[in-house]
């Protein structure tokens, strides 16, 4: 079911000819948000139809959209037809039960338009501090057991250098630094230690800082709706860690990313 059939209902049980309505009343009955687009651009509340499955919505009901105030978040819709809606639902029920495989195509086709409207997905996240790679040992209880993001950092010149590292076990990743960090042999399975220090450039004898977005302190964002991520998940610790890699790279800093 589509996420406007709500809307569609509402419309349909209406008595009213002309209903003026905020967009959040609109987002009440849908009981979702709307995308960005619905608040930013008129053409959303087109009344073009066809494969746009939110403008189906309130068309079949019998309505269409006669004045768009988005500067207020405004929204008024007025009435076609009376009592069109049992008819129309009728004649589609009745074409899907003869083609339901067409049907089926076209309802995904509607469902897709949905999909596609555009998204933006943020990343809110806190560092904390672990410290000197050197002077911090591995027994330290601030370094946490399960899943997060480590970030290594050092300086190479006048510059910093950092990697960036996913893991469902920080202090296995931690610990694989200070063993490579001594030239001791790895018994966490890790390697990351090894990779990083042949492949990212990092010196044994330099200073290495670590911080660390454990979990709780992470929190993604689609369209202004968020919720914590779970960094013990390894699809979600990965999408955070490249996340912030690509906050490194779009600071100007020269930085390596590490999925484990």
């Amino acid at each position: 079911m589509s996420k406007y059939e709500p809307l569609r209902e509402h419309l349909a049980r209406l008595e009213d000819v002309v209903w003026a309505a905020k967009l959040n009343e609109v987002e009440d009955i849908i009981g979702s948000s709307l995308p960005k687009s619905a608040r930013e651009h008129r053409t959303w509340w087109a009344n073009s139809g066809g494969s746009l499955v939110h403008q189906n919505a309130w068309l079949d009901a019998g309505w269409r959209v006669e004045r768009t105030d988005l500067m207020r978040d405004v929204i008024v819709f007025r009435r076609l037809r009376i009592g069109g809606t049992v008819a129309a639902t009728s004649a589609r029920t009745e074409r899907a039960l003869r083609n339901p495989q067409k049907a089926a195509e076209k309802r995904l086709s509607k469902e897709m338009a949905a999909l596609r409207q555009p998204a933006t997905v943020t990343l809110r996240s806190e560092w904390t501090t672990l410290g000197d790679l050197q002077r911090t040992p591995c027994s330290n209880s601030i370094i946490p057991q399960e899943g997060g993001v480590v970030r290594f950092a050092a300086m190479d010149g006048d510059e910093v250098v950092t990697a960036i590292v996913a893991t469902l076990s920080v202090h296995k990743a931690y610990r694989s630094m200070r063993m490579a960090m001594k030239g001791l042999e790895d018994d966490t399975g890790s390697r990351v230690g090894r990779e990083l220090f042949n492949k990212a450039g990092f010196d044994a004898s330099d200073p290495i800082e670590c911080d660390v977005v454990k979990s709780g302190n992470a929190w993604l964002l689609t369209d202004g709706r968020g919720r914590k991520a779970n960094l013990d998940d390894q699809s979600e610790c990965y999408l955070v860690a490249q996340l912030l890699y690509l906050q490194e790279v779009q600071n100007g800093r020269k930085t390596a990313l590490y999925l484990r």
